[in-house]
C-alpha cells in the first residue's frame, strides 16, 4: 500500500501555523494588557505614541490569530482597533 504524505504535511503545516499564531497571540495581549496598566496607573498617556503603537501592534497580533481560527467578530474589532490607534499616531489631534 502506498499512502500519499501530502495530507500529513498539510497538518504539519496548519499546526505549525496555529503554535505561531498562538504566540503572536500571547505577544500581542501582552502588549494590550501593559500598555492598558501602565495607561490607567497613569505612567503613559493614552494619547502617547508609545501607547498607541503598542495597542495598534497588539491588536494586529491578535488580529491574526482571530483569522486563522475565523473569529470573524473578533478580526474585525482588532481591524478597527489597530485602525484607531494608526489614525491616532498619524492624525494626531491638532489641539493637542
Amino acid at each position: 500500500k502506498c499512502t500519499s504524505v501530502e495530507p500529513h504535511l498539510f497538518r504539519l503545516k496548519w499546526m505549525l501555523m496555529l503554535e505561531t499564531t498562538i504566540c503572536g497571540a500571547y505577544l500581542g495581549m501582552a502588549l494590550i494588557l501593559a500598555a492598558f496598566a501602565l495607561e490607567t496607573r497613569g505612567k503613559i498617556s493614552s494619547r502617547a505614541p508609545a501607547y498607541l503603537w503598542t495597542m495598534g501592534i497588539g491588536q494586529i497580533l491578535l488580529g491574526i490569530r482571530a483569522g486563522v481560527t475565523q473569529e470573524w467578530p473578533f478580526v474585525a474589532l482588532s481591524i478597527v482597533w489597530a485602525g484607531f490607534a494608526f489614525y491616532a499616531i498619524f492624525f494626531p489631534n491638532s489641539a493637542e
